[in-house]
């Protein structure tokens, strides 16, 4: 079992400062992965609404780091334009040396698609995904590109440098719908559903996954992670209404893992999320090597 720690891009959450101090402290202590939520604005209080481009946040955190891994959780492919996010993903893949998972969704919170580019229907946006990474994964691997989409067009593109992770950057998708789920079974190298996923769905749905991926023998490529929080202790409420508030740390553990859960990232308390990470690190982590 590995495991990475999650946290959100809105200031809310954590201020930058302290963010950047948790990056640092989760590679010190041995953690696999950091994954920042990817959100201008969010569906919660107004004071949610300041938030740090997580891209960039990523990149600037590749440059305070060294050796663990760095995610979003996760990036909507049609919010951005799929070139221009190929584009900037190539260059954080080779600032950090090669550590560099793009998080994969289609999109679910209205209030920013129409603050900042274009809200579409459900099967709409999860089409533009689709066809997003088909675009981004020839820009990726191969010299020039044309591509005439349904939804997005490109004439003699050509992006370089390349990633340093061949052919591309891990793609995990954050999903539990049908057909996103075939496309993880198709594209993805990982699937990282959120934390409200109970271990019955996480179940549920990791058998439909592994049905999927079995048919293009692609079973055993899939890294099956999952968010589980908020990690906590007594006394801190969960500040999101309706995540679980996570006080048996190993229990819960186990019982993802029962469900089929290979690698698991751990969602904090903000109040005390150093001292959390810390004490998981040292207290529940070594048992589950």
């Amino acid at each position: 079992m590995k495991f990475g720690v999650m946290v959100s891009n809105s200031a809310a959450f954590l201020d930058f400062k302290t963010a950047i101090e948790v990056a640092c402290k989760a590679e010190e202590l041995g953690y696999d992965s950091l994954f920042l939520s990817d959100h201008y604005m969010t569906p919660y209080s107004a004071e949610w609404h300041e938030t740090y481009e997580a891209l960039t946040f990523l990149s600037y955190l590749a440059a305070r780091t060294s050796r663990i891994r760095l995610g979003t959780c996760v990036t909507p492919i049609p919010f951005r334009h799929p070139g221009i996010l190929a584009k900037t993903v190539s260059t954080m893949d080779v600032l950090s040396d090669g550590r560099i998972i793009l998080g994969v969704g289609a999109g679910w919170v209205r209030r920013e698609f129409e603050a900042y580019g274009q809200w579409d229907e459900g099967k709409v946006r999860v089409k533009k995904t689709r066809e997003g990474l088909r675009l981004m994964m020839r820009l990726w691997t191969e010299g020039e590109v044309n591509f005439d989409g349904e939804y997005y067009k490109a004439r003699g593109a050509v992006l370089r440098p390349k990633p340093v992770q061949r052919p591309y950057p891990p793609l995990w998708f954050g999903t539990l719908g049908e057909y996103m789920l075939r496309l993880t079974a198709r594209y993805g190298d990982g699937w990282i559903p959120w934390v409200r996923t109970t271990p019955e769905q996480y179940e549920e749905k990791a058998e439909k996954l592994r049905e999927y991926a079995k048919k293009l023998s692609r079973e055993e490529e899939i890294t099956f992670a999952c968010v589980i929080g908020q990690v906590t202790e007594g006394g801190l409420e969960p500040i999101v209404k309706g995540v679980p508030a996570v006080t048996r740390w190993a229990e819960t553990v186990e019982r993802y893992m029962e469900a089929g859960c290979q690698y698991t990232v751990l969602w904090f308390h903000p109040k005390a999320y150093i001292k959390l990470m810390k004490k998981f690190a040292e207290e529940v982590a070594p048992s589950f090597k």
